[in-house]
């Protein structure tokens, strides 16, 4: 039974996991890359499991040596790529191509001495439960919002969960193959499926992450900035110009149209108008999308969020409910019947 529905969401998985892949993404470039090396190499594993699970493949020789690396890389990546995103001016260091060095030292010992297959599947999951440790801590250094990052913390105190139980099932099951494998495939699925539901119905949450952790670590920048003046021109861009229809807008571009770095800008943004640079722009397109609402009833809730710079009717849905706690389509019928 557990192998019927280890299969059955393997196919899901990979699915998801090329869409993400194709994602288009706003993050650094090297988050980037680190993103979709992540993901890729999730795609990896699940494929290798789906195979093994189908008895197309042993784990032996050098296919257990790539199964090895897959795993031992999963924890690394995340942690950086998560760094990437809490810390937006890191740099990648040469010090930090060490970190992996161990997942191929880890590797190459389960291809050596396969009859250690548990203690190197356990060790490579206990590799990842210090990486997410490390990241948990992080995450906690932003207390102060720890309400907006419950989702954040939620995730990553599971996985933790999971990787501490793999190394116990792995060090103390006899059968680790016959039911570790089909268990890991589920939970990646379950995983893969919770990122998909956060990036439908919480699509700024990265964005919010990203500028509030930025908030949080970096010393003010706007002793040189005249203040009031890039506010009245950032109102200007907005009101007059309607940037905020550029679904593309990023805190970057818009930095370089007001002459400003994006730090800079999301200081200003924070501390002059209390909220993060991507609150800001939700709440300008859904202040355009409620007199567009009102003003021409007969064009569609999603063209309209589209129209005034939405991505996609679940980031309209998900904005619009932010500021009126209700669907865009409930607000229309309301205010029209009064």
């Amino acid at each position: 039974m557990l192998n019927q529905i280890a299969i059955a969401v393997v196919g899901f998985s990979v699915m998801a996991l090329l869409l993400l892949v194709l994602q288009k993404r706003s993050e650094s470039t090297t988050a980037k890359i680190l993103a979709n090396t992540l993901l890729c190499n999730l795609i990896a594993i699940q494929i290798l499991q789906g195979l093994y699970i189908n008895d197309y493949l042993l784990f032996e020789n050098f296919i257990t040596l790539i199964y090895f690396l897959l795993l031992g890389y999963v924890g690394p990546v995340f942690y950086f790529y998560s760094q990437y995103i809490i810390h937006r001016d890191k740099q990648w260091r040469p010090q930090d191509n060490a970190h992996f060095l161990l997942p191929i030292v880890i590797a190459i010992f389960g291809y050596h001495f396969p009859e250690y297959f548990n203690i190197t599947y356990a060790i490579v999951f206990l590799l990842g439960g210090i990486y997410m440790a490390s990241l948990a801590w992080s995450l906690y250094g932003l207390r102060m919002r720890r309400t907006l990052f419950k989702t954040e913390f939620l995730f990553t105190a599971s996985f933790l969960s999971w990787a501490i139980a793999m190394v116990f099932i792995a060090v103390f099951s006899t059968q680790v193959m016959d039911y570790l494998i089909p268990a890991q495939v589920i939970m990646l699925a379950i995983a893969i499926a919770a990122a998909v539901h956060i990036q439908l119905n919480y699509p700024h949450l990265l964005s919010s992450l990203e500028e509030i952790a930025n908030k949080f670590y970096q010393s003010s920048t706007l002793s040189n900035v005249d203040c009031e003046d890039a506010k009245t021109r950032l109102e200007e861009l907005m009101k007059s110009n309607k940037i905020y229809q550029d679904a593309d807008l990023s805190l970057s571009s818009l930095a370089e149209i007001l002459s400003m770095k994006s730090h800079q800008l999301s200081e200003l943004i924070n501390t002059q108008l209390g909220m993060s640079f991507s609150a800001y722009l939700r709440y300008q397109r859904v202040k355009a999308a409620e007199a567009l609402l009102i003003k021409e009833p007969e064009v569609s809730v999603l063209a309209i969020g589209l129209d005034v710079g939405f991505s996609s009717q679940s980031a309209f849905y998900s904005a619009f409910r932010e500021v009126h706690a209700i669907a865009p389509g409930q607000y229309r019928r309301q205010m029209i019947a009064k």
